[in-house]
């Protein structure tokens, strides 16, 4: 291969990159949060929805939790230690009683969905509770709130009904 072809092929090759990303610009959109569950997928979650309490292989117990958020900075999902990630924090309540075990704090960048819109998918909300039974049928309140690097603010909530999982012991 002569070097004046190589000296093409290296130019287009920056071009290409230079011009085509695999992701177009985000609109800007209002910001919003919607609350939701699932574990790979993103399920919406209504008031009134039953949601699976899951025991875990330690022994403890669990909801999963999601979130669909718009006009918010959504930092790197790649990048942990990207400065842009923002802070996403879920909460359970039975009552005024705050039930999770205070973990459910996420700084880490959003997944892409569609233009202007990100998730995050399938957190633990580890409860404070010793068996599935104390919450069977019980409805709890489950909130998150998602926090930008540049004081964008949402959030969501919604009530639950917490079912144990079939296969708990």
């Amino acid at each position: 291969m002569s070097v004046s072809l190589v000296r093409w092929s290296v130019l287009l090759l920056v071009l290409a990159t230079a011009c085509g990303g695999d992701e177009e610009e985000d609109p800007v959109l209002p910001p919003s949060a919607e609350l939701g569950t699932g574990e790979n997928d993103f399920e919406a979650m209504d008031n009134g929805d039953e949601v699976i309490v899951i025991q875990g292989p330690q022994g403890g117990f669990h909801l999963l939790g999601s979130v669909r958020v718009t006009g918010v900075e959504r930092g790197d999902p790649k990048d942990l230690s990207d400065p842009k990630n923002p802070t996403t924090v879920f909460q359970v309540f039975r009552g005024t009683e705050r039930i999770d075990a205070m973990g459910a704090t996420f700084t880490q960048g959003l997944d892409r969905v569609e233009p202007g819109v990100y998730e995050m998918v399938g957190r633990f909300l580890i409860l404070d509770i010793l068996a599935d039974d104390e919450v069977d049928g019980d409805t709890l309140r489950v909130t998150v709130e998602v926090r930008d690097v540049n004081g964008v603010q949402v959030s969501d909530e919604r009530s639950i009904v917490a079912i144990p999982h079939p296969q708990n012991p």
